[in-house]
């Protein structure tokens, strides 16, 4: 059976194959979404062809309703070809609500109610994927990967790329040093929602991991896509310490900037690749400011050694110009 063939046939075994169908989203994965409206119910369906795993999607999801985080509740399954029948939330992104002029604070607050909720209940293990050294320090190479050689047009030595990994590992040992949680990797204003009973709603989370508990707040205080004002930052970092003292320490608010930079350095690399593998350039344009993001930390002692290669190997004219792809072409 064609893949058409096998969406028609899930659809009908869960009898919505009357459903009326429009194309909700497409993300950076190989993913998609579409709603089914029937009568005045409506579902999300995700489409999740190889090599995406819908089947950790769901294990997830259990976890997460499991804490109490309003995460989709999943109403049908075909998980060997890759459907989800999932709760419809609406419409209602924080990115979409504050670009209609909705409060900002009270959606970040809710926010980090959600992180607090979790981190509160995610201390040991549930079962997942250690976020480890070896998974930071790919990350952090896709700099090195994709934006050196497609944007700045350099190939590194052996020696460069072995400088930039022997920096990585000695700061990701820093980052290390705080207590693991569950962390979703993708916790910003795209990926949640206010619901139709007016909560807060968590998207996007199959690829969490159980690693640094610093992670998830600056995913959401530093924000790839959108610039955060630095006084709500401060204010929501406050917020969540009044309910998780305990990580109010020296290694919380050390390691804090390290792990921003190796998100921003990820993302960085993932933008490019974005474009270049999977032809979405509509990621290109948040790079320079993703770099800004970036360098705001490099007086941090511990990063010295990072912004001295980066000054060696990414002069500042590649990080503050529209992106230009030299080469499209996959080596």
């Amino acid at each position: 059976m064609t893949r058409d063939e096998l969406l028609e046939e899930f659809l009908r075994k869960n009898g919505w194959e009357t459903a009326k169908r429009e194309l909700l989203a497409r993300d950076a994965s190989f993913r998609w979404y579409d709603r089914l409206t029937k009568g005045s119910e409506t579902r999300v369906l995700m489409n999740a062809p190889k090599p995406e795993n819908p089947e950790v999607f769901v294990f997830i999801d259990k976890i997460l309703r499991q804490y109490g985080i309003n995460a989709p509740k999943v109403y049908a399954e075909d998980l060997e070809n890759g459907f989800l029948l999932l709760e419809d939330f609406g419409d209602d992104t924080f990115t979409r609500l504050i670009a209609k002029g909705y409060d900002e604070k009270s959606l970040y607050k809710s926010a980090v109610d959600e992180l607090i909720k979790l981190q509160k209940r995610s201390r040991i293990n549930p079962g997942i994927k250690e976020y480890d050294q070896d998974l930071m320090l790919f990350e952090a190479s896709l700099l090195t990967d994709w934006f050196i050689p497609y944007v700045v047009g350099k190939n590194l030595s052996t020696e460069d790329k072995k400088q930039f990994e022997k920096i990585w590992i000695d700061l990701i040992r820093q980052i290390h040093q705080v207590q693991n949680t569950l962390v979703l990797l993708d916790y910003h204003v795209d990926n949640l929602m206010i619901d139709k009973n007016n909560r807060c709603a968590v998207l996007d989370f199959q690829d969490a991991r159980f690693g640094p508990v610093t992670y998830d707040l600056a995913s959401l205080l530093e924000d790839a896509r959108r610039p955060v004002d630095e006084n709500l930052q401060q204010e929501m970092k406050q917020y969540y310490f009044e309910h998780l003292p305990e990580y109010n320490t020296p290694e919380f608010h050390t390691t804090y900037p390290l792990i921003a930079v190796q998100r921003h350095t990820k993302v960085i690399g993932i933008f490019v690749r974005l474009c270049v593998r999977d032809h979405k350039d509509r990621y290109l344009k948040h790079i320079p400011f993703v770099w800004s993001l970036l360098e705001k930390h490099l007086d941090h002692p511990l990063l010295a050694q990072y912004k001295t290669w980066l000054d060696e190997h990414v002069p500042p004219v590649f990080r503050h110009q529209d992106v230009k792809i030299i080469q499209r072409n996959l080596p």
